[in-house]
This record gives C-alpha cells, sequence and structure tokens, in this order.
C-alpha cells in the first residue's frame, strides 16, 4: 500500500550574521522510511525492522472503582509490551453529513428542509468550533500478541475492535500527518520541516513533549483532566512488564541498601532523613506485594504530541499541558533537537523513539486509565448534543441494531426543557425519513406538525376514531402478545380492575373472536361478538359503542399506513383527564399494528406516561410495549415529570409491584434533564449516580442533561439551529 512522499525542508545556515548560498537540496525522502514504515497489510503495520503490529480501537468507558481494579487486573496479565494510544483531534463530520442528505425524504416541506439543512451548518461549525473534539482509543502491539491483548482488554469489561484494510491506513495517516482519519490523496506531497522544538507537516505545526519527571503520586483519572482540556493531541503509553522474580530481586536489593543507610547513620548518632524514610516503607511495602502478587512493576513512558494551526496557538497548548502536570509536580520535556523521535512515540508502531523509561506499579499506572471520559459518537444517526465533559459531539442512531433497543426514557421536572428536547429530536428523526407518532395529552406537539408537514389527530372526534382490534399476522407469537394487549386496553377502558372471573372470561371471548378468520375486524364488530358472549362485559364497554366515546374507536378507523406521514400527532387534550390513559392505549396499539405490518424504524413518542403507569395494567401493557418494540423496529419514547412517583417502590402509593423501574430497565437511553429536589435522592439512587452530578442535575440550565448510554453518564448540552427553533418552540403560555 503506497503512502505520499516526504519533502524534507531546512532553513538556510546564518554565519557570521548573513545567510550563505543554501546547499543543493536533498531528494525527498519517503514518508514510510521517515516515519520507519515498511509496508502496510491488511491487519497489520510492518515497521522497518519487519516487526508486524496490530491496532485495535477500544470504547472508552467512565471511570470508576470497578473499572480501575478490572484495568489492574488487565496489567497484572500483561507479559508482553504494550502501547495505549489516545487521539483527540477536531472532528470530521463530513460523512455524517452525506448520509444524511442520502437519507432525507423527498419533497420535504420548506420549513423542514430550512432545518434539515441549517443542521448541515451546526455540524459544519462544529468542526471549526475551539474546544470541540473527537477522541479515539487505541491499544497497540506486536502482530503476536493481538489477540491476547485484546482478550485481555474483554475481559476487563472493554469493548474492542480489530482496525483492517482501509481504516488502518486512514488511522496510521491520520496519527502521522495530523487530524481525524480520513481518505488522503496518495500521490500529493506532505512538506515536512523539522525545527528545535517541533514540526511542521503541511499547513499546521506539531509539538512532540515526553514526561520526563513524573509526579510523586497519580489520582484515579489523572489523565481526564487533560484530555478533556480542549487540546487536540496524541497521547502514547508505553508498558513493558518486568518479570516478577527480576522485579522482586531490585526491590529487595534497594530495600537492603537502604537499611543499611538507616544503619549507618545510626550508628554514627543521626537519623535518616525523611525522603530515605518514605521511600524505605515504600519499597517494603511495594515488595511485598509484588511477592505475593498484587503488584508488578512495568517500565513506563508517556509521550504527548500537540497539533496547532500556528506557533502562538501552540505555545498556548504547549502551556495549558504543562501546567496540567506541573499542579502534580511533574514536568514535561520539550524533547529539543528529538521532534521526530517524540512524534514516532505517538505513531501506532508500538515503538518507543524517545527510549525513556520510569518504573512504576500495577496501582499507579491503574490511576493513569488512558480510555476515559467516554464519547458517544458513532458517526450515525443524528447529533442529540454536545459533551459537556468530553467536548466531543454526541452522535448516535438508536435503529443501527448496536444498541439494545431503540427506547428512550425522558425525566425532567416541569420548565426544565423536555417538550423542546423532545419536538427537536422527533424533528431531526424526520428529516432523515424516520416515521414519527405522538401521543399528546395537552397538545403542544400539534402547532409543531403541521408546520412540519404532518398531521394532527383527535381521536374522540367524529371521523377520525382509531381501530387497534385489527389483528393482520395470525401467527401464534403475535396473537397471544395482541389478545393479552387487548385484554389490557379493555381494563383500562373500562376503569376498574375486572376480577380474575371477569378477565378469564373476557380472555376467553377474545381468543374466540380471533380464532377464526375474519375481514375488516373492528371493534364495533366485536362489541356485536361480545354482546352474543357476554352481555355483562358489553355492558361495561356501551359508552365506547354508543355513548359519548363511540368516535374513539371506529370499524374503518384511519388506516395509518395507507396515510403514513412525516409525523402523526394525537391531540388528546378534548378528552377528559380520566379518559386520556384508555385514548393512549389506543392510540399506541394502533400504531403498534401498523408497525406490525410494515417493520421500519418508526418512533413514538408517550407523553405524561405517568397517566398511564398509574392504573396496574396499563403501566403492564407499557412494560410489554418497551419489550416488543424492538420486535418491529419501534422505538419507545416515554415522558414524564413525575419523576418520583415513576420511580417510587412503595406498592401502597403508586403502580402495583415495581413496573416504572421496569420501564426504565427497558430503555437503552436515558435523559434525565433538571432535577426537583424533593426527587433527586429517588433519582440518584435509580440511577446510581454519585453526588456531584446529583447537585448538577438541580441547578444545570434550560436544556441540559444527563445522557445514560452503553453504560456510561454523558453530560450533555441540547443545542438547536434558528431554524430549529423556529420550528419547534412553543409559547410561554404553553410552556411546562
Amino acid at each position: 500500500m503506497r503512502l505520499p512522499a516526504l519533502r524534507r525542508t531546512a532553513p538556510p545556515p546564518i554565519i557570521g550574521g548573513s545567510a550563505t548560498a543554501a546547499p543543493e537540496p536533498k531528494p525527498p525522502l519517503p514518508l514510510p522510511l521517515c516515519f520507519l514504515l515498511s509496508h502496510l497489510e491488511d491487519e497489520a503495520v510492518v515497521r522497518l525492522d519487519g516487526t508486524k503490529v496490530g491496532v485495535s480501537e477500544v470504547q472508552g468507558l467512565e471511570l470508576d472503582e470497578p473499572k480501575l481494579g478490572a484495568f489492574a487486573g488487565f496489567l497484572n496479565a500483561l507479559d508482553f509490551p504494550v502501547q495505549l494510544l489516545v487521539r483527540q483531534h477536531p472532528p470530521d463530520l463530513g460523512r455524517m453529513r452525506e448520509a444524511l442528505r442520502e437519507d432525507e425524504p423527498e419533497s420535504l416541506p420548506e420549513r423542514t428542509k430550512a432545518a434539515a439543512d441549517s443542521l448541515h451548518g451546526l455540524l459544519e461549525g462544529l468542526e471549526r468550533r475551539e474546544g470541540i473534539l473527537d477522541r479515539r482509543f487505541y491499544a497497540v502491539s506486536e502482530l503476536e500478541h493481538a489477540e491476547e491483548l485484546q482478550s485481555l482488554l474483554v475481559r476487563a469489561g472493554l469493548s474492542v475492535h480489530p482496525l483492517k484494510g482501509r481504516v488502518l491506513r486512514r488511522l496510521l495517516l491520520a496519527a502521522a500527518l495530523g487530524g481525524t482519519p480520513a481518505e488522503r490523496d496518495e500521490a500529493a506531497g506532505v512538506e515536512v520541516e523539522v525545527n528545535r522544538r517541533d514540526l511542521r507537516l503541511g499547513d499546521h505545526l506539531v509539538r512532540a513533549l515526553h514526561l520526563g519527571r513524573w509526579p510523586r503520586s497519580l489520582a484515579p483519572g489523572f489523565l481526564q483532566g487533560l484530555m478533556t482540556a480542549g487540546v487536540p493531541m496524541d497521547l502514547s503509553l508505553h508498558l513493558g512488564a518486568i518479570p516478577a522474580e527480576q522485579a522482586a530481586r531490585t526491590l529487595e536489593w534497594q530495600k537492603v541498601r537502604f537499611e543499611s543507610a538507616q544503619s549507618l547513620s545510626m550508628s554514627r548518632g543521626r537519623t535518616l532523613s525523611s525522603e530515605a524514610e518514605i521511600a524505605l516503607e515504600d519499597v517494603t511495602r511495594l515488595r511485598d506485594e509484588v511477592q505475593r502478587g498484587r503488584e508488578r512493576l512495568f517500565h513506563a513512558s508517556l509521550s504527548v504530541t500537540l497539533h496547532a494551526p500556528d506557533e502562538a496557538t501552540l505555545d498556548d497548548l504547549t502551556q495549558r499541558a504543562s501546567a496540567h502536570f506541573a499542579a502534580t509536580l511533574g514536568k514535561l520535556d520539550g524533547l529539543a533537537f528529538r521532534q521526530r523521535e517524540g512524534l514516532l512515540s505517538t505513531l501506532p508502531l508500538a515503538l518507543n523513539a524517545v527510549a525513556a523509561w520510569r518504573t512504576l506499579d500495577t496501582s499507579s499506572i491503574a490511576r493513569l486509565y488512558p480510555f476515559s471520559p467516554p464519547d458517544l459518537d458513532t458517526r450515525s444517526g443524528t447529533l442529540a448534543g454536545i459533551d459537556l465533559r468530553a467536548c466531543a459531539p454526541v452522535v448516535y442512531d438508536p435503529f443501527d441494531g448496536t444498541h439494545l433497543n431503540a427506547n428512550t426514557a425522558v425525566l425532567a421536572r416541569s420548565g426544565s426543557g423536555k417538550s423542546f428536547s423532545t419536538k427537536l429530536g422527533v424533528l431531526r428523526g424526520i428529516t432523515r425519513g424516520i416515521v414519527a407518532y405522538v401521543i399528546d395529552p395537552e397538545g403542544e406537539y400539534a402547532s409543531m406538525a403541521r408546520a412540519a408537514g404532518g398531521r394532527v389527530l383527535s381521536p374522540g372526534v367524529a371521523g377520525q376514531g382509531l381501530n387497534p382490534f385489527i389483528i393482520e399476522r395470525r401467527d401464534a407469537e403475535e396473537l397471544l402478545q395482541r389478545i393479552g394487549s387487548l385484554r389490557r386496553l379493555i381494563e383500562v377502558m373500562v376503569g376498574e380492575s375486572l376480577g380474575a372471573e371477569r378477565r378469564a372470561a373476557l380472555d376467553h371471548v377474545l381468543a374466540a373472536y380471533y380464532g377464526e378468520p375474519r375481514e375488516g375486524a373492528g371493534f364495533g364488530a366485536f362489541y356485536r361478538f361480545l354482546q352474543e358472549s357476554d352481555e355483562d362485559l358489553a355492558k361495561l364497554l356501551r359508552p365506547f359503542a354508543t355513548g359519548s366515546l363511540r368516535h374513539l374507536l371506529s370499524d374503518e378507523g384511519d388506516d395509518l399506513l395507507a396515510s403514513e406521514a412525516l409525523v402523526t400527532v394525537f391531540d388528546l387534550h378534548l378528552l377528559e383527564p380520566e379518559l386520556r390513559p384508555a385514548a393512549t392505549m389506543v392510540c399506541t396499539e394502533t400504531v403498534w399494528a401498523a408497525a406490525a405490518r410494515d417493520p421500519r424504524p418508526r418512533l413514538l413518542v408517550v407523553d405524561e406516561v405517568w397517566s398511564i403507569m398509574q392504573h396496574p395494567e396499563g403501566a403492564a401493557f407499557m412494560v410489554s410495549m418497551a419489550k416488543r418494540a424492538r420486535k418491529h423496529r419501534l422505538g419507545l419514547q416515554f415522558i414524564t415529570q413525575d419523576v418520583q412517583d415513576l420511580l417510587s417502590e412503595d406498592s401502597s402509593r403508586t403502580i402495583t409491584g415495581h413496573s416504572g423501574r421496569a420501564l426504565l430497565q427497558n430503555a437503552a437511553f436515558k435523559l434525565l434533564l433538571q432535577q426537583d429536589a424533593a426527587a433527586i435522592s429517588t433519582v440518584g439512587d435509580a440511577f446510581d449516580l454519585p453526588p456531584d452530578l446529583q447537585r448538577w442535575l438541580l441547578s444545570c440550565q434550560r436544556g441540559d442533561g444527563l445522557l445514560l448510554a452503553r453504560g456510561n453518564r454523558f453530560p450533555i448540552r441540547i443545542e438547536a439551529t434558528p431554524e430549529e427553533h423556529a420550528l419547534v418552540e412553543f409559547s410561554p403560555g404553553q410552556q411546562r
């Protein structure tokens, strides 16, 4: 695989205060030779010395004590050299913008099209915004140890993906020339100027630094502060395990040396210096830990390569990086006249060209933990917000199949912006072809839906009834689940528990009704069948057949698939509050029927889900829906401001059992916006939030929140363009 050529330049020498004639330029040095590369294979980078190197990308994780312990176990199991590499650079969102344009439906309404175009502008702005970075973690070793390294990382709880082919090539070129991995012109030359304290690669500057003096002690997550400082850089940690026998002998020799010095001092009537006493204690403790197998010793080396467009910015970044280590009495060396070696040490070559090492124990290295903070940026889907801690875009696609499901829970206090964030998510979803349905008990989403080219239905109004009683798929599993859903729906419609005997009778009637194929089955036909089978049950459903609610359920019903809009809002604000849970279940069951007939990415938003969850049958219905939604590529998003009630475990006050928590457990994504002080302890216990995050959720500004996904916590800020604001913003009188 061919790489670009290198043109190496240097300023003319100055002698006696005047410039001499420039010497004859040397031929361009091949880029592979400059970076000690021989060639690339499909699964490996081959160095000039013939060593094959394997590279794997590692998914970052949030730092906590269990993960530190698991990482320490990984270190103790290492018996070969390894390089842990962190790369963070301004993001390249070009491919994501192209994917969004490809997924964009044709003939979008004008205002919706303008909102979609404005999102592309926002993404372009993020690429240039200072401090916004794309962070990636890598593990590098010789190819013969690559599989073992991957296995050890997996055992430590990390997700690992080996890099091959073009992906590996893009990473290597990006690490050598700077920036995020992307396709580059192989025929283009690269001008490199090697200076005393930096290098110029093309149109930007690079400065390599090395940690010459390590801090006396390392706090957990020591590197996390540096990586969240918004500095474009490559950080490389080289590790080489020292055999336990050699480590024990070395520590025993050091212990004897310190004890001899102590004895000599005491014989002369002197005391050992405090530094020597501390060193003796450390050596004694470490020797005992090594002999017991709890600790190991490693040769460690840490190098940093900074990237900047100009010298002033590079000096500023250097000062910020140096200040981080100086705060703990560490020191970064500038590597004068050794910039190339420093750059080579941060390439994914498993090569420490600086050749400077420091001996560290397992616990100290574990505290470095180079796989945090994580970022949620899958480069597919759409923008969800900005990670305030990692300074990175939050991009994901709930429907890409890599998550447990596409369900999202939104929990927030009144006035925290949950309706706005939901509308924005719906808007960005429909601009990439995801059909949305919104069950709106207060009429908040109607204006947005109409402006975005959607439609608004008012169940209960003549001509806008729904028909959830159609079951077209007749496989046994689907039929059993739908009958159970309809039984729970009818029980909520009745408004009271039917009791065991009536519930069994209703189940028998439903099974008998759907046991035979029927054309155009609807509530009217079912009601007539029920009158013939069980008059007592039929009387309970009379308001929905001939009373004031007769327009809620219709034999004809609106075929959602026949005229499926970009977004459909079921506006329930005309119904009495006690009837809304039943209407919500009718709408949900109708959408489920449509999803079963034509599985494709769809989003179903249920606002104020607590109104359903306070009914035992409604709670069971929603939990069942959350579990089954993934089967037909349906994403369920439920919203509530009754957080404490939803999470309560007191069955005397709330729903039977723990259905609220069961509903949350079936949501792969959870968005916690600003919380009420009365509910924060319940929220903290339910989601295992540390005290600092609990305090932040009490005081964070409107539009900020905590996204829980993939086992990590992401403090995010939801950003919208002016065009998106104009489309989704509601009037102050409607804010909640």
